[in-house]
């Protein structure tokens, strides 16, 4: 009864290591017993939203609010996380000689999971304004649309806490705000070539679009924000936001057209249009592919014959004379190989 006891913590214990979704990170100072990573937990103030509260607002009061986490705070976030992986995984690993000693390394290990979790919460909610900055982009498409962007962003950031090896000297900041604006161009792109959006951009976006091209074409360089809001008569951070805006709306993938789509001025498809008359039907190319098969079994002299013959198109005589055959032994190679080729090609393939 007693094995069987220590083989269920046991088995607990390997369980809890094999969850751990952190990349396995040992420091010499993690087999130490005496160290006891910091634990950094800011105070939070809560904010309760109400009826006029929009998307943005509740995902940036939800769980509370606290102040930005400098790279020292950061760093000592992800050493108490893996440290505490790092402890887990020594637990799994140990033999035990009493059931009470298992319980005891059990217990031991949801604790250190707890403070896993506790840390890496407070890495998502000091991080969550950098969400919100990669999604400003997208405003122009909607609130509709912003809960969606907010779950992707989300999900980002808490992979890329999940998988972030700070031993690299890489800033997390940097690290996490390249794998949200990532995650966040593709859900956009996916959604835009699926017609999801309806994306139609406003007057003053068109009106910024036509500067800018107009500008660009003169000048041959991106006017400045100044000069946009000084022509459309806008405030320059107005101005600023609208360049973003339309900088997303001209990165945004062309709808899939049909081949059968037709031309108003010539009347003809778009198959029609870019259909290469050179090219070799699809049924003619498997043919081809298929008797160059059947080539590759015949003897070495009778495929050159065959090549001569057929694909350079040489004469029974200029075979002969290249061969050092007569002509009716080229011919005599030919048939037979023929018939060989009819043979190979009518035998199902295996």
């Amino acid at each position: 009864m007693t094995e069987k006891t220590i083989q269920d913590y046991q088995k607990e214990l390997r369980a809890l290591a094999e969850s751990l979704p952190f990349p396995q990170i040992e420091l010499p100072e993690f087999s130490e017993e005496s160290f006891d990573p910091p634990r950094v937990r800011q105070e939070r103030n809560y904010v309760q939203p109400d009826s006029s509260t929009q998307a943005v607002g509740r995902f940036l009061i939800e769980r509370g609010t606290v102040e930005l986490l400098g790279s020292e705070l950061t760093l000592q976030l992800f050493t108490e996380i893996h440290c505490c992986c790092s402890r887990i995984r020594r637990l799994c690993r140990r033999r035990f000689k009493t059931s009470a000693d298992a319980y005891e390394a059990l217990v031991s290990a949801r604790r250190l999971v707890s403070r896993i979790e506790a840390a890496e919460e407070e890495l998502f909610i000091a991080n969550r304004r950098m969400v919100v900055n990669c999604i400003k982009p997208y405003f122009w498409i909607g609130p509709v649309w912003l809960a969606d962007f907010l779950q992707e962003g989300s999900k980002a950031l808490a992979n890329a806490v999940r998988k972030f090896d700070y031993t690299r000297g890489t800033p997390f900041y940097s690290y996490s705000q390249k794998a949200v604006q990532n995650r966040l161009r593709n859900f956009f792109r996916d959604h835009a070539r699926a017609g999801s959006f309806g994306l139609r951009p406003s007057r003053e976006m068109q009106n910024v679009k036509s500067i800018i091209d107009t500008w660009k074409r003169d000048f041959g360089e991106e006017p400045s924000d100044e000069s946009i809001a000084k022509i459309a008569d806008l405030p320059v951070e107005r101005a600023a936001k609208l360049r973003v805006y339309v900088n997303q709306w001209g990165r945004m993938p062309a709808p899939p057209v049909s081949l059968d789509a037709m031309y108003v001025e010539d009347g003809n498809s778009l198959h029609e249009s870019i259909e290469d008359p050179s090219a070799r039907p699809a049924s003619e190319g498997a043919e081809v592919a298929e008797i160059w098969r059947a080539m590759e079994q015949l003897p070495e002299r009778a495929r050159h014959i065959m090549k001569l013959r057929f694909v350079e198109g040489r004469t029974l005589e200029e075979t002969g004379a290249l061969l050092k055959l007569t002509r009716a032994r080229i011919k005599q190679i030919q048939d037979s190989s023929l018939k060989k080729l009819r043979q190979i090609l009518r035998e199902p393939e295996q």
